[in-house]
């Protein structure tokens, strides 16, 4: 595959435990230009945490700051992308890097997948919570409960399926590939499956471990609300208010771990989606790229 001339369909079926193994194999082989591709991202997304924390939550301002959570995101995106697409020499991550048309193209994939993902989750739980609430007390409650839950996973399995077929502009975005949303569904004909498993088992361990993380922090990083409290008509929001207040240190230590483990998340999974890329589309740099600047 070139820049002019992607294939119409994917040349290779793609070997999914082969593609994970070469996804960890990345990220664990390459502990310091990890550092360095996050570096400057990291720092970004800890502002725009601070900013959203610190600013008004007026309805315009939290979607401003959420849209904009997803540039540290597209800027380590492309990086960790060419990382994998190109080797450690030519796809060597820049400490400062600039924000070129790549990036726009990556971000704006990830704002519309975004939105699609918005568009048909949200809806359904509006609505099912809607009904669940319409039905409280009726002898059937348990059984629209479960219907309700059964119809939401499948909603959310649908729609993860349906990013993970459109996911292969990502990698083409970072390597200025011209690609569009068509060649990526293309490219994912039958075997969507395979590339759902793919990234579900690349993402799996280091979820878990994200997991794991988010509980030990959260025993400590909020308060107990004793029934006692709440009966002499003290505010539960105010009680975490206050705790928030006064272990503001904590709150902030607990935000830089998860945000660390969310890079790390993302670095497999955008290294799973480029190898899964290259198998199936055939691609190979047009022309050999000069090594990355320091």
């Amino acid at each position: 595959m070139n820049q002019s001339n992607p294939p119409p369909a994917a040349i290779s079926r793609l070997p999914v435990l082969a593609t994970v193994r070469g996804a960890y194999g990345i990220v664990l082989g390459e502990p310091v230009l990890f550092m360095r591709a996050v570096a400057a991202p990291f720092l970004l997304s800890i502002l725009i945490a601070g900013l959203t924390l610190a600013m008004p939550a007026y309805p315009l301002i939290s979607f401003i700051l959420a849209i904009a959570s997803l540039t540290p995101y597209a800027i380590f995106g492309v990086a960790w992308c060419r990382l994998t697409l190109l080797g450690p020499e030519a796809g060597r991550p820049a400490l400062a890097p600039s924000w070129a048309p790549r990036h726009w193209r990556f971000f704006g994939y990830q704002v519309a997948l975004s939105i699609i993902a918005f568009g048909l989750i949200v809806p359904p739980l509006l609505i099912g919570t809607f009904q669940a609430a319409m039905v409280a007390g009726a002898e059937n409650t348990g059984a629209a409960v479960a219907a309700f839950l059964l119809g939401e996973i499948a909603v959310v399995v649908g729609t993860v399926y349906l990013a993970a077929r459109l996911s292969f502009v990502f990698p083409a975005a970072a390597a200025d590939e011209i690609y569009t949303w068509r060649h990526a569904w293309a490219h994912t004909r039958g075997q969507g499956m395979r590339l759902l498993g793919t990234i579900a088992l690349s993402i799996v361990p280091a979820v878990t471990v994200l997991w794991v993380v988010a509980q030990t922090l959260g025993i400590f990083a909020l308060p107990e609300i004793d029934s006692s409290t709440v009966r002499d008509g003290t505010n539960p929001e105010e009680i975490i208010q206050q705790y928030l207040a006064d272990n503001a240190g904590l709150i902030v230590a607990a935000q830089i771990a998860m945000t660390g483990m969310s890079y790390l998340v993302m670095a497999v999974t955008m290294s799973a989606i480029s190898i899964a890329f290259r198998i199936s589309t055939g691609w190979v740099p047009a022309v050999a790229p000069p090594p990355a600047p320091v």
